[in-house]
């Protein structure tokens, strides 16, 4: 999944993402950017990705039947926001429950990609 277009010099110091929350708001942010922009290697903080290494990931949890169609919506929803759901803000159970659940699978392949350390 990893893009094979990225280039990072050998001597770069790669950062990966922290959690999968992180790297899907580095995602969602980029998508507001100039697309000159969303790469991974053209800022202070080097990552291992491309932004489309994230969209590529939830396409192949939906395609695996594990995201569904309102696990994206809420990631959506969220990512735009830059703010993760919370019950005492006003923000229903059932909608933290999916976010939870959407990032643990994204965590899940994320860290098997080496994007989320």
């Amino acid at each position: 999944m990893r893009n094979k277009y990225l280039f990072i010099p050998d001597d770069t110091n790669i950062t990966p993402f922290t959690s999968a929350e992180e790297a899907w708001f580095w995602y969602c942010l980029c998508q507001q950017l100039d697309p000159q922009q969303k790469k991974g290697g053209q800022s202070h903080i080097i990552r291992p990705c491309e932004s489309s290494d994230i969209f590529l990931a939830i396409k192949k949890l939906a395609r695996a039947g594990l995201l569904q169609p309102q696990h994206i919506k809420v990631l959506t929803k969220y990512g735009s926001q830059q703010t993760p759901p919370h019950p005492h803000f006003g923000d229903n159970l059932n909608i933290c429950s999916l976010w939870q659940e959407a990032l643990r699978f994204l965590d899940s392949l994320l860290r098997r990609k080496g994007i989320v350390a």
